[in-house]
């Protein structure tokens, strides 16, 4: 991933923690598992 598109994640992210309720609960669900996803995957190369 780029640096721009982590940045773009992250403001993302923080413009979702400002909207409450289930729906936004989900997304960030979504988010982490694409990142624990992600970190797992590395792992495994390394």
């Amino acid at each position: 991933m780029t640096v721009e598109k982590q940045r773009e994640v992250i403001r993302l992210w923080n413009q979702l923690r400002k909207v409450e309720g289930p729906a936004a609960e989900e997304i960030r669900i979504q988010i982490l598992e694409c990142f624990a996803e992600r970190g797992n995957a590395k792992r495994a190369a390394a």
